[in-house]
C-alpha cells in the first residue's frame, strides 16, 4: 500500500528574496558548470546555492559545499527569505509547453511519499542508477535534511478521480514562472481536507512508478536506513521515512518522453560493410542516399518515417561514418529477441532500447552490456541534429536515431520488476527546483 501525506511546504518570500524566476533552477543533474555559475550570478538567493553549490579548491571535511548549503539554509530561514506554510497541504504543479506544433499541459501534484524497499513492489523503478550521483545527494541530505526538488513519478488514475480534483482548481496560481526553455511552471496550494483525503485514499492501492529521479529515491532509501539504524527505534512517522514526489497521472495526455539517440565511438575493428551484412540477418534495411543539399530533408524523412511506424514496428535510424546515406532498420522478427534474452520479461524484450543494446550494440558490435553505463563507447544525445554532427565530424563511427520510449512501456517494464538499459527515457519537461521545498525535520 502506497502512503502519501500532505506537508507544510517551504517557499521563498518573494518580497524579500526577489522574483521567482531568479530563485529557481533546473534539476542538478542537467546543469553544466557554466550554467551553475550563471545561476549563482542570477541572485544571491537562487536555490542552486543549496541544491548544487560550487566547490572550492580549499574544501575540507568541515567546510565544503554541503556544509555551506546547510549554513545558508539556516540563514535564509532566520532572515525570512524562506518561510514554511502554516498547515499541511498538497501542491498542484502544472507545466505548460510546446511540442512541435502541439501545445501541452501536464498537471500533477507534490506530496510526501513513504519510502518503501523496492522488493515491496509499492515503488517501482525502471532505470539503473550509478553510485557517484547517489553519494553526492546523500552528503547533501545528511547536511541539510531538506528536499529542494521532487522525484518525478507516475500513478494510474483510470477512474479519473484525481484528475477531476486537479482540474477543478481554476483560480490564479500562487506561483508562476517561465523557465529559460519556454516552459511555464505553475503551483497552487491544495489544503481542502476532503480533496486531500480523496487523493490519499485513491493512491493507497496503486503502485508508484519512478519516471525521473532514481538517484534521489535511492539516496532517500539509504538515508532512511542510515537514520533508522542510528536512532535504534522509530515509529515510521519521522520525516526521514518520507520523500517528496511529484505524481503525474499515466493517463495525462500531457506526459512526454523524448528519445535519447546513441553515438558509438572507439569501436575496435569496425567494418561498415560487414556490420551491414550482420544487421541484414535480423533487420529489413532501407537506404536513403543524400547530397549535401538534400541531407536535412532526408534526415527529416527518416525521423518522420520512424515516428509514423513506431506503433507497429521496432525501427531505428542509422548513419555510418564516411557514408552519405541514412538507413532505416526494422526488426524482422520479435522472436529473435526471445532467443537472445530469454530470461527477460516480454515487456523488456520488446523495448526498442533493449533491441538496440542487446542485439545491435552487444551482439553485433561486441560492446558488452555491463560496460554500456560506463560511457567508454556510447554517448547519449538528446537532439538528433547533435547526434548527426558526431558522425559527420568523425567523432563517432555510427549513430542510431531513436523513437521515444512509451509511457506504457515504462509502466509495464517496471511492473515486471525489471530496469531498462541506460538512458531509456528522458521525461520532459523537467521539474524546477525551489518552487516547493520540504524540511524533513
Amino acid at each position: 500500500m502506497a502512503t502519501i501525506i500532505p506537508f507544510r511546504g517551504v517557499h521563498f518570500d518573494l518580497a524579500k528574496a526577489g522574483a521567482i524566476a531568479d530563485l529557481v533552477c533546473p534539476p542538478y543533474d542537467i546543469i553544466s558548470h557554466e550554467q551553475q555559475q550563471a545561476l549563482y550570478r542570477k541572485s544571491p538567493h537562487n536555490v542552486i546555492r543549496l541544491e548544487y553549490g560550487l566547490e572550492s579548491p580549499g574544501d575540507t571535511e568541515t567546510d565544503n559545499r554541503y556544509t555551506r548549503a546547510a549554513a545558508l539554509l539556516d540563514e535564509w530561514f532566520k532572515s525570512g527569505i524562506l518561510k514554511q506554510g502554516s498547515q499541511p497541504a498538497i501542491y498542484i504543479y502544472e507545466m505548460e509547453f510546446g511540442s512541435g506544433r502541439k501545445h501541452r499541459k501536464l498537471r500533477g501534484f507534490i506530496c510526501m511519499v513513504r519510502i518503501e524497499d523496492y522488493d515491496s513492489g509499492i515503488v517501482k523503478p525502471h532505470e539503473t542508477t550509478l553510485s557517484g550521483p547517489k553519494t553526492d545527494r546523500l552528503n547533501l541530505l545528511r547536511s541539510c535534511k531538506t528536499g529542494f526538488s521532487q522525484i518525478y513519478s507516475l500513478i494510474s488514475d483510470e477512474a479519473g478521480k484525481i484528475g477531476d480534483i486537479l482540474g477543478s482548481v481554476t483560480q490564479q496560481p500562487e506561483l508562476e514562472v517561465k523557465a529559460e526553455d519556454g516552459v511555464v511552471h505553475r503551483v497552487w496550494t491544495l489544503s481542502d481536507r476532503n480533496a486531500i483525503d480523496t487523493i490519499v485514499r485513491d493512491v493507497a492501492d496503486k503502485p508508484i512508478f519512478i519516471a525521473d529521479g532514481h538517484h534521489r529515491y535511492d539516496t532517500a532509501l539509504n538515508y532512511r536506513n542510515e537514520r533508522r539504524k542510528s536512532a535504534g527505534s522509530f515509529t515510521g512517522n519521522e520525516g526521514f521515512n518520507y520523500v517528496p514526489m511529484f505524481l503525474a497521472r499515466i493517463e495525462d495526455p500531457g506526459l512526454m518522453i523524448l528519445p535519447a539517440h546513441r553515438a558509438l565511438f572507439n569501436l575496435m575493428d569496425f567494418h561498415p560493410q560487414r556490420f551491414e551484412e550482420d544487421l541484414n540477418k535480423f533487420f529489413n534495411i532501407e537506404r536513403i542516399d543524400f547530397t549535401k543539399r538534400s541531407e536535412p530533408a532526408d534526415r527529416k524523412t527518416v525521423l518522420d518515417t520512424m515516428a509514423k511506424r513506431s506503433d507497429h514496428a521496432h525501427i531505428f535510424g542509422m548513419r555510418v561514418t564516411g557514408e552519405h546515406s541514412y538507413y532505416l532498420l526494422t526488426l524482422r522478427n520479435e522472436a529473435d529477441m526471445d532467443a537472445i534474452i530469454p530470461g527477460r520479461s516480454p515487456a523488456y524484450r520488446k523495448l526498442d532500447v533493449s533491441i538496440l543494446h542487446h542485439l545491435i550494440i552487444d551482439r553485433l558490435l561486441g560492446i558488452k552490456m555491463e560496460t554500456h553505463k560506463l560511457g567508454l563507447n556510447i554517448e547519449y544525445i538528446k537532439e538528433a541534429d547533435d547526434a548527426v554532427k558526431r558522425v559527420a565530424d568523425g567523432a563517432a563511427e555510427v549513430i542510431f536515431l531513436m523513437n521515444p520510449t512509451k509511457v506504457t512501456e515504462v509502466r509495464d517494464v517496471a511492473a515486471a520488476g525489471e530496469r531498462m538499459p541506460q538512458k531509456a527515457t528522458y521525461f520532459y519537461p523537467k521539474l524546477l527546483s525551489g518552487l516547493v521545498v520540504n524540511r524533513l525535520e
